[in-house]
């Protein structure tokens, strides 16, 4: 958007935002509002700026989830797992498994493995959030050969099949409050330098950053009969996730 690309030319705004959610990233408190910024970096900055800091900003958020403490890190995971949904679900897989991959060979999977796909349904309950891990997780899972050798594929697979059965019982709806970004808060960081980002702000009340996606599930369907034809070692597999999950 000519938001994004009017605050990344600015320079100094710009450090100053990057600062700004490593700051925020290292309180519990204040966590979600580093996503959230992040989030709409994703959205709104051109993708040919990424390599220049969200490396960093991944490793920090990395490391950051494996010092909290196992029983009070659920609120940081989901916003882990939704940023990395949201990273793939715009920009495609390869990106964001080349960075993780540079950071540490085979890291994506092991995360999916077992944090990722174990814990999702535990800690993702918004429908917009459900949303953005259904697409991003079938773009990897569906359109990148490497996510295609996951020894996890099968047990992510049904994690994304379960959560869009939830999806018809419970719909999908905007419910994730705790998460919308406190732009007030963020003005009073550096009241006249993040005028910009309260400006850019979306209507809470309305934001899917994958509006063009339509209902998931049609999406989820597509992409394992793509991967069914590409992958043909999938292809019993995602039988049987079409045959228990009823995906036609």
């Amino acid at each position: 958007s000519q938001a994004g690309e009017s605050i990344v030319s600015n320079q100094p705004l710009f450090h100053k935002i990057l600062g700004l959610i490593q700051f925020l990233m290292m309180s519990k408190m204040t966590d979600h509002h580093s996503f959230a910024i992040l989030n709409a970096i994703l959205c709104h900055v051109p993708p040919v700026k990424f390599p220049e800091f969200l490396p960093v900003l991944t490793s920090t958020a990395l490391e950051r989830f494996q010092k909290l403490p196992p029983a009070s890190n659920g609120k940081f995971l989901r916003c882990l797992i939704v940023f990395f949904s949201l990273y793939m679900a715009k920009h495609g897989p390869d990106m964001l498994m080349d960075q993780m991959e540079a950071a540490q060979a085979g890291l994506l999977e092991q995360f999916m493995t077992h944090v990722w796909a174990p814990k999702m349904l535990d800690v993702v309950h918004d429908g917009t959030d459900k949303k953005i891990c259904q697409v991003g997780m079938s773009r990897l899972l569906c359109e990148c050969p490497r996510g295609w050798q996951f020894g996890c594929w099968q047990i992510a697979m049904d994690a994304v099949c379960k959560m869009l059965r939830d999806n018809k019982s419970s719909g999908l709806g905007m419910n994730g409050a705790e998460d919308d970004l406190d732009f007030d808060f963020v003005v009073s960081y550096n009241n006249s330098s993040f005028m910009a980002l309260h400006n850019a702000a979306p209507d809470k009340a309305t934001a899917d950053p994958l509006r063009d996606v339509g209902e998931p599930s049609a999406f989820v369907v597509q992409k394992l009969q793509q991967a069914s034809q590409q992958a043909p070692h999938l292809a019993p597999t995602i039988q049987a996730l079409a045959q228990t999950y009823q995906l036609s």
